[in-house]
Protein backbone atom coordinates (compact mmCIF):
# COMPACT_ATOMS: atom_id res chain seq x y z
CA UNK A 1 0.00 0.00 0.00
CA UNK A 2 1.28 3.44 -0.87
CA UNK A 3 2.29 5.53 2.08
CA UNK A 4 0.93 9.08 2.15
CA UNK A 5 3.62 11.38 3.53
CA UNK A 6 2.81 14.65 5.25
CA UNK A 7 -0.71 14.83 3.86
CA UNK A 8 -1.74 17.41 6.42
CA UNK A 9 1.11 19.69 5.37
CA UNK A 10 -0.11 19.59 1.80
CA UNK A 11 -3.33 21.23 2.94
CA UNK A 12 -1.42 24.40 3.74
CA UNK A 13 -1.56 27.27 1.27
CA UNK A 14 2.06 28.18 0.72
CA UNK A 15 3.25 28.40 -2.86
CA UNK A 16 6.81 28.93 -1.66
CA UNK A 17 7.03 26.84 1.46
CA UNK A 18 9.59 24.98 3.50
CA UNK A 19 7.81 21.65 3.17
CA UNK A 20 10.07 18.61 3.31
CA UNK A 21 10.04 14.92 3.85
CA UNK A 22 11.34 13.42 7.07
CA UNK A 23 14.89 13.31 5.79
CA UNK A 24 14.90 16.73 4.09
CA UNK A 25 17.35 18.26 6.53
CA UNK A 26 20.11 15.77 5.78
CA UNK A 27 23.01 16.88 3.64
CA UNK A 28 24.71 15.67 0.51
CA UNK A 29 27.62 14.08 2.36
CA UNK A 30 25.27 11.76 4.22
CA UNK A 31 23.35 10.96 1.05
CA UNK A 32 26.58 9.89 -0.64
CA UNK A 33 26.98 7.25 2.07
CA UNK A 34 23.57 5.69 1.41
CA UNK A 35 23.67 2.09 0.25
CA UNK A 36 22.04 1.11 -3.03
CA UNK A 37 19.11 -0.38 -1.14
CA UNK A 38 18.60 2.84 0.81
CA UNK A 39 18.68 4.92 -2.38
CA UNK A 40 16.15 2.61 -4.00
CA UNK A 41 13.88 3.00 -0.99
CA UNK A 42 14.35 6.75 -1.05
CA UNK A 43 13.42 6.99 -4.73
CA UNK A 44 10.37 4.80 -4.16
CA UNK A 45 9.23 7.06 -1.32
CA UNK A 46 9.51 10.13 -3.54
CA UNK A 47 7.72 8.42 -6.42
CA UNK A 48 4.84 7.37 -4.14
CA UNK A 49 4.71 10.82 -2.58
CA UNK A 50 4.49 12.60 -5.92
CA UNK A 51 1.90 10.15 -7.26
CA UNK A 52 -0.19 10.38 -4.09
CA UNK A 53 -0.30 14.18 -4.04
CA UNK A 54 0.06 15.43 -7.63
CA UNK A 55 -3.29 17.09 -8.20
CA UNK A 56 -3.92 15.97 -11.77
CA UNK A 57 -2.89 12.35 -11.19
CA UNK A 58 -0.05 10.13 -12.41
CA UNK A 59 0.95 6.48 -11.87
CA UNK A 60 3.95 5.44 -9.77
CA UNK A 61 5.08 3.19 -12.61
CA UNK A 62 5.30 6.07 -15.03
CA UNK A 63 7.50 8.00 -12.61
CA UNK A 64 9.75 5.03 -11.92
CA UNK A 65 10.04 4.33 -15.64
CA UNK A 66 11.35 7.89 -16.14
CA UNK A 67 14.15 7.09 -13.65
CA UNK A 68 15.06 3.89 -15.49
CA UNK A 69 15.27 5.81 -18.77
CA UNK A 70 17.42 8.50 -17.18
CA UNK A 71 19.77 5.93 -15.65
CA UNK A 72 20.18 4.15 -18.99
CA UNK A 73 20.63 7.38 -20.95
CA UNK A 74 23.27 8.71 -18.55
CA UNK A 75 25.07 5.45 -17.77
CA UNK A 76 24.37 5.41 -14.06
CA UNK A 77 22.12 6.39 -11.19
CA UNK A 78 22.07 9.87 -9.63
CA UNK A 79 19.53 10.90 -7.00
CA UNK A 80 19.10 14.50 -8.13
CA UNK A 81 18.84 13.48 -11.76
CA UNK A 82 16.28 10.80 -10.88
CA UNK A 83 14.05 13.27 -9.04
CA UNK A 84 14.41 15.70 -11.94
CA UNK A 85 13.36 12.95 -14.36
CA UNK A 86 10.19 12.31 -12.32
CA UNK A 87 9.34 16.02 -12.16
CA UNK A 88 9.87 16.32 -15.92
CA UNK A 89 7.50 13.39 -16.40
CA UNK A 90 4.63 15.34 -14.84
CA UNK A 91 2.20 16.99 -17.30
CA UNK A 92 2.44 20.11 -15.14
CA UNK A 93 3.67 23.44 -16.54
CA UNK A 94 4.35 24.66 -13.00
CA UNK A 95 6.38 21.63 -11.87
CA UNK A 96 10.10 22.26 -11.56
CA UNK A 97 13.30 20.74 -10.28
CA UNK A 98 15.77 23.09 -8.56
CA UNK A 99 19.49 22.58 -8.33
CA UNK A 100 20.93 23.28 -4.86
CA UNK A 101 21.90 26.79 -6.02
CA UNK A 102 18.47 27.45 -7.51
CA UNK A 103 16.78 26.16 -4.36
CA UNK A 104 18.82 28.52 -2.19
CA UNK A 105 17.77 31.41 -4.43
CA UNK A 106 14.15 30.29 -4.32
CA UNK A 107 14.03 30.22 -0.55
CA UNK A 108 15.79 33.56 -0.01
CA UNK A 109 13.84 35.90 2.15
CA UNK A 110 12.64 38.27 -0.54
CA UNK A 111 12.44 40.97 2.06
CA UNK A 112 16.24 40.90 2.31
CA UNK A 113 19.05 41.78 -0.03
CA UNK A 114 20.71 40.09 -3.00
CA UNK A 115 23.12 41.00 -5.78
CA UNK A 116 21.42 41.62 -9.09
CA UNK A 117 20.04 44.25 -11.44
CA UNK A 118 16.67 44.95 -9.79
CA UNK A 119 14.14 43.41 -12.12
CA UNK A 120 11.11 41.18 -11.48
CA UNK A 121 10.45 38.60 -14.20
CA UNK A 122 7.88 35.97 -14.92
CA UNK A 123 7.27 33.38 -17.59
CA UNK A 124 4.41 33.69 -20.03
CA UNK A 125 3.55 31.97 -23.30
CA UNK A 126 6.09 34.03 -25.23
CA UNK A 127 9.08 33.70 -22.91
CA UNK A 128 10.61 35.54 -19.95
CA UNK A 129 8.94 38.91 -19.54
CA UNK A 130 9.86 41.83 -17.28
CA UNK A 131 6.90 42.73 -15.06
CA UNK A 132 8.44 45.44 -12.88
CA UNK A 133 11.68 47.20 -12.00
CA UNK A 134 13.08 48.48 -8.73
CA UNK A 135 13.48 52.24 -8.66
CA UNK A 136 17.06 53.32 -9.17
CA UNK A 137 18.38 49.81 -9.75
CA UNK A 138 20.78 48.96 -12.62
CA UNK A 139 18.03 47.57 -14.88
CA UNK A 140 16.02 50.79 -14.73
CA UNK A 141 19.10 52.94 -15.29
CA UNK A 142 20.06 50.83 -18.30
CA UNK A 143 16.68 51.45 -19.91
CA UNK A 144 14.98 48.08 -19.44
CA UNK A 145 11.19 48.51 -19.29
CA UNK A 146 8.17 46.49 -18.15
CA UNK A 147 6.87 44.18 -20.92
CA UNK A 148 10.39 43.73 -22.35
CA UNK A 149 11.23 40.09 -23.05
CA UNK A 150 14.66 38.91 -21.89
CA UNK A 151 15.90 36.82 -24.82
CA UNK A 152 19.56 36.38 -23.83
CA UNK A 153 21.90 36.84 -20.85
CA UNK A 154 25.61 37.19 -21.58
CA UNK A 155 24.95 35.78 -25.03
CA UNK A 156 23.10 32.70 -23.71
CA UNK A 157 19.64 32.36 -25.20
CA UNK A 158 16.78 32.13 -22.69
CA UNK A 159 14.54 30.18 -25.08
CA UNK A 160 13.11 27.22 -23.18
CA UNK A 161 14.42 28.45 -19.82
CA UNK A 162 12.32 28.91 -16.70
CA UNK A 163 12.23 32.24 -14.88
CA UNK A 164 14.34 30.67 -12.11
CA UNK A 165 17.02 29.64 -14.59
CA UNK A 166 17.13 33.12 -16.09
CA UNK A 167 17.29 34.66 -12.64
CA UNK A 168 20.33 32.53 -11.81
CA UNK A 169 22.03 33.91 -14.92
CA UNK A 170 21.18 37.51 -14.14
CA UNK A 171 22.26 37.49 -10.49
CA UNK A 172 25.89 37.28 -9.46
CA UNK A 173 28.65 38.90 -7.42
CA UNK A 174 28.37 42.61 -6.65
CA UNK A 175 30.34 44.76 -9.11
CA UNK A 176 30.31 42.26 -11.98
CA UNK A 177 28.75 43.08 -15.35
CA UNK A 178 25.96 41.24 -17.11
CA UNK A 179 24.79 41.79 -20.68
CA UNK A 180 21.04 41.58 -21.20
CA UNK A 181 19.32 41.26 -24.58
CA UNK A 182 15.66 42.26 -24.57
CA UNK A 183 12.97 42.17 -27.22
CA UNK A 184 10.74 45.25 -27.22
CA UNK A 185 8.07 44.82 -29.85
CA UNK A 186 10.09 43.86 -32.93
CA UNK A 187 13.27 45.62 -31.77
CA UNK A 188 16.16 43.83 -30.07
CA UNK A 189 18.00 45.97 -27.53
CA UNK A 190 21.33 45.16 -25.89
CA UNK A 191 22.15 46.67 -22.48
CA UNK A 192 24.87 46.13 -19.92
CA UNK A 193 24.26 46.33 -16.18
CA UNK A 194 26.62 46.22 -13.23
CA UNK A 195 25.22 44.06 -10.45
CA UNK A 196 24.54 45.82 -7.15
CA UNK A 197 23.20 44.98 -3.73
CA UNK A 198 19.46 45.18 -4.26
CA UNK A 199 17.09 46.09 -1.47
CA UNK A 200 13.77 44.66 -2.53
CA UNK A 201 10.80 47.00 -2.25
CA UNK A 202 7.49 45.23 -1.82
CA UNK A 203 5.11 48.16 -1.94
CA UNK A 204 4.63 51.65 -3.25
CA UNK A 205 2.40 53.88 -1.12
CA UNK A 206 1.09 57.32 -1.99
CA UNK A 207 -1.96 59.55 -2.13
CA UNK A 208 -3.62 59.72 -5.54
CA UNK A 209 -5.89 62.56 -4.47
CA UNK A 210 -6.45 64.24 -1.14
CA UNK A 211 -8.94 61.54 -0.14
CA UNK A 212 -7.85 58.48 -2.15
CA UNK A 213 -4.92 56.41 -0.88
CA UNK A 214 -2.96 54.01 -3.07
CA UNK A 215 -0.78 50.99 -2.36
CA UNK A 216 0.89 48.79 -4.96
CA UNK A 217 2.10 45.30 -4.10
CA UNK A 218 4.48 43.83 -6.67
CA UNK A 219 4.84 40.38 -5.08
CA UNK A 220 3.74 38.45 -2.01
CA UNK A 221 6.05 37.64 0.87
CA UNK A 222 5.58 36.76 4.51
CA UNK A 223 5.84 40.48 5.38
CA UNK A 224 3.20 41.66 2.89
CA UNK A 225 0.19 41.32 5.24
CA UNK A 226 1.90 43.51 7.86
CA UNK A 227 2.76 46.14 5.24
CA UNK A 228 -0.84 46.27 4.00
CA UNK A 229 -2.37 46.21 7.48
CA UNK A 230 -0.10 49.01 8.72
CA UNK A 231 -0.96 51.21 5.73
CA UNK A 232 -4.70 50.62 6.20
CA UNK A 233 -4.35 51.63 9.85
CA UNK A 234 -2.36 54.71 8.82
CA UNK A 235 -4.94 56.01 6.37
CA UNK A 236 -7.79 55.23 8.76
CA UNK A 237 -6.09 57.31 11.44
CA UNK A 238 -6.12 60.21 8.96
CA UNK A 239 -9.81 59.77 8.21
CA UNK A 240 -9.23 58.51 4.66
CA UNK A 241 -11.91 56.06 3.57
CA UNK A 242 -10.93 55.30 -0.03
CA UNK A 243 -8.14 52.91 -1.06
CA UNK A 244 -6.76 51.61 -4.34
CA UNK A 245 -4.97 48.25 -4.03
CA UNK A 246 -2.87 47.72 -7.15
CA UNK A 247 -1.98 44.11 -7.99
CA UNK A 248 -1.21 44.68 -11.66
CA UNK A 249 1.90 42.84 -12.85
CA UNK A 250 2.03 40.94 -9.55
CA UNK A 251 2.93 37.33 -10.44
CA UNK A 252 2.08 35.96 -6.99
CA UNK A 253 4.20 34.36 -4.30
CA UNK A 254 3.20 33.29 -0.81
CA UNK A 255 -0.46 32.24 -0.94
CA UNK A 256 -0.70 32.21 2.85
CA UNK A 257 0.17 35.93 2.74
CA UNK A 258 -2.60 36.47 0.19
CA UNK A 259 -5.09 34.77 2.51
CA UNK A 260 -4.04 37.04 5.37
CA UNK A 261 -4.34 40.15 3.20
CA UNK A 262 -7.80 39.13 2.01
CA UNK A 263 -8.80 38.68 5.65
CA UNK A 264 -7.82 42.30 6.37
CA UNK A 265 -10.61 43.52 4.09
CA UNK A 266 -13.19 40.72 4.22
CA UNK A 267 -15.47 40.30 7.22
CA UNK A 268 -15.91 36.98 9.01
CA UNK A 269 -17.02 34.04 6.88
CA UNK A 270 -15.84 31.80 4.05
CA UNK A 271 -13.64 33.46 1.45
CA UNK A 272 -12.40 30.55 -0.71
CA UNK A 273 -12.15 26.79 -1.11
CA UNK A 274 -8.97 24.75 -1.53
CA UNK A 275 -9.26 21.49 -3.45
CA UNK A 276 -6.71 18.64 -3.46
CA UNK A 277 -6.32 15.29 -5.19
CA UNK A 278 -7.83 13.56 -2.16
CA UNK A 279 -11.19 15.31 -1.77
CA UNK A 280 -11.19 14.46 1.92
CA UNK A 281 -8.42 17.06 2.33
CA UNK A 282 -10.47 19.85 0.71
CA UNK A 283 -11.01 22.79 3.01
CA UNK A 284 -12.74 26.14 3.16
CA UNK A 285 -10.65 29.22 3.90
CA UNK A 286 -12.41 31.45 6.40
CA UNK A 287 -11.95 35.00 7.61
CA UNK A 288 -12.21 35.53 11.35
CA UNK A 289 -12.17 39.33 11.04
CA UNK A 290 -15.18 40.75 12.89
CA UNK A 291 -13.84 44.29 12.56
CA UNK A 292 -13.12 44.76 8.85
CA UNK A 293 -12.16 48.38 8.05
CA UNK A 294 -14.98 50.60 6.82
CA UNK A 295 -13.16 51.74 3.72
CA UNK A 296 -14.11 51.63 0.05
CA UNK A 297 -11.63 49.55 -1.95
CA UNK A 298 -10.88 49.49 -5.68
CA UNK A 299 -8.64 46.63 -6.79
CA UNK A 300 -6.55 46.88 -9.98
CA UNK A 301 -5.52 43.76 -11.93
CA UNK A 302 -4.30 42.90 -15.41
CA UNK A 303 -3.19 39.94 -17.51
CA UNK A 304 0.03 39.64 -15.49
CA UNK A 305 -1.79 39.38 -12.15
CA UNK A 306 -1.44 35.72 -11.26
CA UNK A 307 -1.67 33.12 -8.50
CA UNK A 308 -1.86 34.85 -5.10
CA UNK A 309 -3.03 38.07 -6.81
CA UNK A 310 -5.91 36.14 -8.34
CA UNK A 311 -6.75 34.60 -4.98
CA UNK A 312 -7.25 38.08 -3.50
CA UNK A 313 -9.20 39.34 -6.51
CA UNK A 314 -11.42 36.24 -6.47
CA UNK A 315 -12.05 36.40 -2.72
CA UNK A 316 -12.74 40.14 -2.54
CA UNK A 317 -14.93 40.11 -5.63
CA UNK A 318 -17.04 37.13 -4.51
CA UNK A 319 -17.55 38.65 -1.05
CA UNK A 320 -18.20 42.18 -2.34
CA UNK A 321 -15.21 43.61 -0.46
CA UNK A 322 -13.88 45.51 -3.48
CA UNK A 323 -14.74 46.50 -7.03
CA UNK A 324 -12.25 45.11 -9.53
CA UNK A 325 -10.88 47.23 -12.41
CA UNK A 326 -8.57 46.30 -15.27
CA UNK A 327 -8.24 43.33 -17.59
CA UNK A 328 -8.76 39.61 -17.11
CA UNK A 329 -6.10 38.01 -14.91
CA UNK A 330 -3.56 35.40 -15.99
CA UNK A 331 -5.45 32.29 -14.89
CA UNK A 332 -3.15 30.50 -12.47
CA UNK A 333 -5.44 29.29 -9.74
CA UNK A 334 -3.30 26.35 -8.74
CA UNK A 335 -1.13 25.72 -5.68
CA UNK A 336 2.38 24.32 -5.78
CA UNK A 337 4.25 22.77 -2.86
CA UNK A 338 8.02 23.13 -2.73
CA UNK A 339 10.10 20.37 -1.12
CA UNK A 340 13.73 20.35 -0.08
CA UNK A 341 15.65 17.23 -1.06
CA UNK A 342 18.38 15.64 1.08
CA UNK A 343 20.99 16.76 -1.46
CA UNK A 344 20.12 20.44 -1.02
CA UNK A 345 18.17 20.49 -4.26
CA UNK A 346 14.40 20.99 -4.41
CA UNK A 347 11.28 20.14 -6.36
CA UNK A 348 7.92 21.75 -6.94
CA UNK A 349 4.67 20.40 -8.32
CA UNK A 350 0.96 21.21 -8.27
CA UNK A 351 -0.94 19.89 -5.27
CA UNK A 352 -4.27 21.68 -5.61
CA UNK A 353 -6.41 24.49 -6.94
CA UNK A 354 -8.39 27.26 -5.28
CA UNK A 355 -12.03 28.08 -6.00
CA UNK A 356 -14.28 30.98 -5.11
CA UNK A 357 -16.98 30.71 -2.44
CA UNK A 358 -19.40 30.31 -5.35
CA UNK A 359 -17.50 27.26 -6.60
CA UNK A 360 -15.94 29.12 -9.54
CA UNK A 361 -12.69 27.73 -10.93
CA UNK A 362 -9.87 30.24 -11.49
CA UNK A 363 -7.11 28.04 -12.92
CA UNK A 364 -6.79 28.42 -16.73
CA UNK A 365 -9.74 30.83 -16.61
CA UNK A 366 -8.71 33.87 -14.58
CA UNK A 367 -10.73 36.54 -12.82
CA UNK A 368 -12.80 38.92 -14.94
CA UNK A 369 -12.90 42.43 -13.41
CA UNK A 370 -16.20 44.08 -12.57
CA UNK A 371 -15.12 46.91 -14.86
CA UNK A 372 -13.04 45.72 -17.83
CA UNK A 373 -10.91 48.57 -19.08
CA UNK A 374 -7.58 48.74 -20.88
CA UNK A 375 -4.94 51.41 -20.58
CA UNK A 376 -3.85 53.32 -23.65
CA UNK A 377 -0.68 55.01 -24.80
CA UNK A 378 -0.17 58.43 -26.36
CA UNK A 379 2.88 60.04 -27.90
CA UNK A 380 4.64 62.55 -25.68
CA UNK A 381 4.71 66.02 -27.27
CA UNK A 382 7.85 67.64 -25.91
CA UNK A 383 7.00 70.89 -27.72
CA UNK A 384 4.15 71.41 -25.25
CA UNK A 385 6.49 71.32 -22.23
CA UNK A 386 7.34 74.49 -20.39
CA UNK A 387 10.95 75.46 -21.13
CA UNK A 388 13.62 74.75 -18.49
CA UNK A 389 15.83 77.75 -17.75
CA UNK A 390 18.96 76.56 -15.96
CA UNK A 391 19.81 80.19 -15.19
CA UNK A 392 16.63 80.47 -13.16
CA UNK A 393 17.28 77.75 -10.56
CA UNK A 394 16.35 80.05 -7.70
CA UNK A 395 12.78 79.12 -8.67
CA UNK A 396 13.45 75.42 -8.04
CA UNK A 397 11.31 74.06 -5.23
CA UNK A 398 8.84 76.96 -5.47
CA UNK A 399 5.53 77.56 -7.18
CA UNK A 400 5.98 78.75 -10.75
CA UNK A 401 6.99 77.86 -14.31
CA UNK A 402 10.04 75.82 -13.29
CA UNK A 403 7.82 73.53 -11.23
CA UNK A 404 5.42 73.15 -14.17
CA UNK A 405 8.34 72.24 -16.45
CA UNK A 406 9.54 69.72 -13.86
CA UNK A 407 6.13 68.08 -13.31
CA UNK A 408 5.40 67.81 -17.05
CA UNK A 409 8.56 65.81 -17.63
CA UNK A 410 8.17 63.66 -14.51
CA UNK A 411 4.59 62.91 -15.49
CA UNK A 412 5.76 61.79 -18.95
CA UNK A 413 8.35 59.54 -17.25
CA UNK A 414 5.73 57.98 -15.00
CA UNK A 415 6.97 59.50 -11.75
CA UNK A 416 4.29 62.17 -11.24
CA UNK A 417 0.69 61.01 -11.00
CA UNK A 418 -1.37 64.20 -11.18
CA UNK A 419 -2.11 66.88 -13.75
CA UNK A 420 1.06 69.02 -13.91
CA UNK A 421 0.65 72.52 -12.56
CA UNK A 422 2.79 75.30 -11.11
CA UNK A 423 2.23 74.28 -7.49
CA UNK A 424 5.18 72.71 -5.67
CA UNK A 425 3.47 70.49 -3.09
CA UNK A 426 3.94 67.13 -1.36
CA UNK A 427 3.14 65.28 -4.60
CA UNK A 428 5.96 67.11 -6.36
CA UNK A 429 8.32 66.28 -3.50
CA UNK A 430 7.55 62.55 -3.77
CA UNK A 431 8.05 62.60 -7.54
CA UNK A 432 11.42 64.36 -7.17
CA UNK A 433 12.48 61.80 -4.56
CA UNK A 434 11.62 59.03 -6.99
CA UNK A 435 13.81 60.68 -9.63
CA UNK A 436 16.64 61.13 -7.14
CA UNK A 437 16.43 57.45 -6.16
CA UNK A 438 16.69 56.44 -9.80
CA UNK A 439 19.76 58.65 -10.24
CA UNK A 440 21.38 57.57 -6.99
CA UNK A 441 21.20 61.08 -5.51
CA UNK A 442 20.34 62.07 -1.96
CA UNK A 443 16.55 62.02 -1.60
CA UNK A 444 15.88 65.61 -0.57
CA UNK A 445 12.71 66.06 -2.59
CA UNK A 446 14.03 69.43 -3.78
CA UNK A 447 15.28 69.57 -7.40
CA UNK A 448 18.64 71.15 -8.11
CA UNK A 449 20.88 71.73 -11.13
CA UNK A 450 21.66 68.09 -11.92
CA UNK A 451 18.03 66.95 -11.65
CA UNK A 452 16.89 69.70 -14.04
CA UNK A 453 19.82 69.04 -16.38
CA UNK A 454 18.98 65.32 -16.49
CA UNK A 455 15.30 65.77 -17.37
CA UNK A 456 16.12 68.59 -19.80
CA UNK A 457 18.57 66.48 -21.84
CA UNK A 458 16.40 63.37 -21.98
CA UNK A 459 14.73 62.40 -25.24
CA UNK A 460 10.95 62.20 -24.89
CA UNK A 461 10.35 60.51 -28.21
CA UNK A 462 8.23 57.74 -26.74
CA UNK A 463 4.68 56.91 -25.82
CA UNK A 464 3.47 57.26 -22.26
CA UNK A 465 0.86 55.06 -20.67
CA UNK A 466 -2.42 56.74 -19.86
CA UNK A 467 -3.62 54.87 -16.78
CA UNK A 468 -7.33 54.70 -17.54
CA UNK A 469 -7.71 51.84 -15.05
CA UNK A 470 -6.48 54.01 -12.21
CA UNK A 471 -8.58 56.95 -13.37
CA UNK A 472 -11.73 54.81 -13.46
CA UNK A 473 -10.98 53.47 -9.97
CA UNK A 474 -10.62 57.01 -8.63
CA UNK A 475 -13.90 57.98 -10.28
CA UNK A 476 -15.61 55.04 -8.58
CA UNK A 477 -14.18 55.88 -5.17
CA UNK A 478 -15.15 59.55 -5.44
CA UNK A 479 -18.65 58.99 -6.82
CA UNK A 480 -21.32 57.52 -4.64
CA UNK A 481 -23.55 56.93 -7.68
CA UNK A 482 -20.78 55.52 -9.87
CA UNK A 483 -21.63 53.35 -12.84
CA UNK A 484 -19.33 52.06 -15.58
CA UNK A 485 -19.97 53.23 -19.11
Amino acid sequence: MKKRILATLLAAMLVFSSFGLAFAEENEEIVNKYSNSMLKRLVNIYAHHIADNYYYGIDDDELLFSIICDTIDNGGFDLNRSIEAMINALPDEHAQFYSPEEYRELTEDIGGEFAGIGVTITQDHNGIVVVSLIDGAPAMRAGIKPRDYIIAVNGTSTVGMTSSEVRSLVTGPIGTSVKISVLRGSETIEVECVREKIEVQHTEKRMVTDDVAYIRLDQFSKNSPTEIKDYVSEIQSKGIKNLILDLRNNPGGDLEAAKQIAEIFISAGTIAELRYKNSEENQFVKSSNYNAPKIKVALLVNEYSASASEFIAMAMQSRGAAKIFGTKTYGKGSMQAVYKLPTGAGMKFTVGEFYSVKGERINTIGVTPDVVIENTAVAVNEDEFEKIDLDNLEEAGKDGKMTLALEQRLEALGAFYREPDEIFDEFTVEAVKKLQRALGYEETGIPAFYEYLYIKDLSYEFEKVVDLQLEEAVKYLNNRWYYAK
